[in-house]
């Protein structure tokens, strides 16, 4: 669905909608750590709705389908997701709570957006990387507002778009086979901008 890009002020009532996140694998030495924090992702007062199945992709609007793609996405990413458009903010909630026995735990907190492209891998970039230090005592709940506006570009098309984030320990360092070894866990979040604007 290729449209030429119109922008408008649109104002829509919206109930603030929570989407459920996945865990991907990645990689750490903090095994045990990860089950001392609890990270969620909260996608707030999408404009529309996005279909994905073995069809494709549709897109609704104002209770409207107002486009289809014919990419397919493998099947775990079939389902019902969260739709925003381009020039228009994506409304993010990051929380995180220290579940562990430490009185204090110090935590990096670092939000990436990418295009999901059709085999499952990353694409261009949706937005600059977001570093938000956070330090939480023992069961304190922080929440970080990871909010963000993705201007129009042909690279970025219709479709699935990943939000990760990512919980690393404060420190730095690295090598071969481990570029990232603070890294505690990761979550990613599925969301929708479809190559449209409501005119």
């Amino acid at each position: 669905m290729k449209k030429v890009m119109i922008f408008a002020v649109c104002i829509v009532c919206a109930l603030s909608v929570f989407y459920v996140y996945r865990v991907f694998s990645k990689q750490s030495g903090h095994i045990g750590e990860q089950k001392m924090l609890d990270v969620k992702i909260e996608f707030l007062n999408p404009l529309g709705k996005t279909f994905t199945s073995a069809q494709g992709v549709d897109y609704i609007y104002n209770g409207q389908l107002i486009g289809h793609d014919a990419q397919v996405y493998p099947s775990q990413y079939w389902g019902e997701y969260p739709m925003y458009f381009f020039g228009m903010p994506t409304e993010v909630k990051v929380t995180v709570t220290n579940l562990g026995p430490r009185a204090k735990d110090k935590v990096r907190i670092i939000t990436e957006s990418y295009v999901l492209r059709t085999d499952g891998s990353n694409g261009p970039s949706m937005k600059e990387p977001k570093v938000t230090e956070v330090e939480l005592s023992r069961g304190e709940t922080k929440t970080i507002d990871a909010t963000f506006t993705t201007a129009y570009t042909p690279d970025a098309a219709s479709g699935l778009d990943r939000f990760i984030v990512k919980v690393q320990h404060p420190n730095e360092g690295g090598g071969p086979g481990n570029n990232e070894p603070a890294l505690v866990m990761s979550k990613e979040g599925i969301y929708c901008p479809p190559d449209y604007q409501p005119k």
